[in-house]
């Protein structure tokens, strides 16, 4: 009470401000600081998307010569002006969510997190969703429940037409849809509907499963042996390694076998996994698959495993971009969805959840059935649609994101 008598007394005084004021300066300011620190507030606006202009807000940025760099998860923001509190930058592509960083010769300084928006465009390539096996241009080509899918280097397509007992191939510059008929009996064995593939991208060989017990190698003349067969295996998922080696699931027995090129049996590359579906690697080499419930395993180049938790996904097949964002085929909820690398935030990309291939922005857009997923070389995912309710579906859909 002593104290409060004497606050009021000075203050009336007038005395007050003279000498209290840097006491109350200091408390208010981290004394380990410079006055001239750095400091990043926020951002107008606080979501935008690749190409945007945003307007950092903060203190003491530095004038005149000094360097200044700013960046977004590691990717640099290009400044286009500067003043002391404030920078407008641009946002680089696919740079993802998270704090931006400001970073002058001898410091950096993080902000809060900025929202990427990301602008998701969805078409059709080819189907015109009756069922049937015509070939033909774009959407006037037919398919009878297409599922796998995987891309060339120059953007030709070639998806595993199950009922149809075929391989379609779709032109990436005409979108001309063209077919390799699969015999049922293939030098004497047997080989069901085709349902995973994967394409040797030097010698032009196609490896095709059929969720039985076969793997099926078409050759580059388009000649075709069934190269594995095996009466306890169920094939689902397959891809050609970064060491030239064919990884290969077996849905029911929760494993993933390494094979050569002949179909030969090198070893068990992983087991425990449950109902194990396509499988993909990074430019890292290492391996990713899905399986229920939920789950994504990680292996490492070097064999170690990790497990990936994705609520709310309900659908077989994945695709992974070169930033490390994780995108899912939910096929019962007709939707894609992404994991996004830099936070970690699992979220509908595209799809309204509707059972219908409607063309359009994002959420805007819809899918019958999406199933088969692939990215190609440019960053654009190719995906796959069946409805096993309806027999809707039957189309190749484009999703371009930025």
């Amino acid at each position: 009470m002593k104290y409060s008598l004497i606050y009021l007394r000075v203050t009336v005084l007038g005395v007050f401000v003279a000498f209290l004021l840097p006491s109350c300066t200091t408390s208010i300011v981290n004394p380990t600081e410079k006055p001239d620190t750095i400091r990043i507030t926020s951002y107008s606006p606080a979501s935008a998307g690749g190409g945007d202009t945003i307007v950092v807000h903060g203190e003491n940025f530095p004038q005149g010569n000094l360097k200044l760099n700013i960046s977004l998860n590691g990717i640099k923001m290009d400044i286009i002006s500067s003043g002391k509190d404030s920078l407008l930058a641009r946002v680089p592509s696919m740079a993802g969510s998270g704090p931006i960083v400001v970073a002058n010769k001898t410091q950096s300084f993080t902000g809060p997190r900025f929202t990427y928006k990301y602008h998701v465009n969805v078409t059709t390539v080819a189907g015109s969703g009756a069922v049937g096996a015509a070939d033909g241009t774009g959407i006037n080509a037919e398919f009878n429940c297409p599922w796998g899918i995987t891309a060339d280097t120059n953007g030709d397509l070639y998806i595993a037409d199950c009922y149809n007992r075929l391989i379609r191939k779709v032109s990436g510059d005409s979108h001309r849809v063209s077919s390799i008929s699969i015999p049922t009996l293939i030098n004497g064995k047997t080989f069901f509907s085709p349902y995973n593939i994967a394409l040797d991208r030097t010698g032009h060989n196609l490896y095709v499963t059929d969720f039985n017990k076969d793997l099926l190698k078409i050759y580059a003349d388009r000649s075709m042996n069934v190269i594995y067969t095996n009466d306890d295996a169920i094939t689902t998922g397959i891809a050609i390694g970064p060491d030239g080696f064919l990884y290969m699931s077996d849905n029911i027995k929760g494993t993933i076998q390494k094979l050569d090129t002949s179909g030969s049996v090198i070893s068990i590359f992983a087991s425990g996994l449950s109902t194990p579906r396509n499988i993909i690697f990074d430019k890292d080499g290492h391996l990713y698959i899905p399986g229920a419930p939920e789950n994504i395993y990680k292996f490492t180049s070097t064999g170690e495993r990790s497990l990936i938790r994705i609520a709310h996904f309900d659908g077989w097949e994945i695709a992974r971009d070169t930033r490390g964002n994780i995108y899912e085929a939910d096929h019962f909820n007709n939707t894609v969805r992404m994991i996004e690398a830099s936070t970690g935030d699992n979220f509908i990309i595209a799809g309204s959840g509707s059972a219908a291939d409607v063309d359009g922005q994002g959420v805007q857009a819809s899918f019958n059935g999406p199933q088969g997923l692939t990215i190609d070389d440019k960053g654009q995912l190719y995906l796959t649609t069946f409805n096993y309710n309806t027999n809707g579906g039957n189309k190749i859909r484009k999703i371009t994101i930025k």
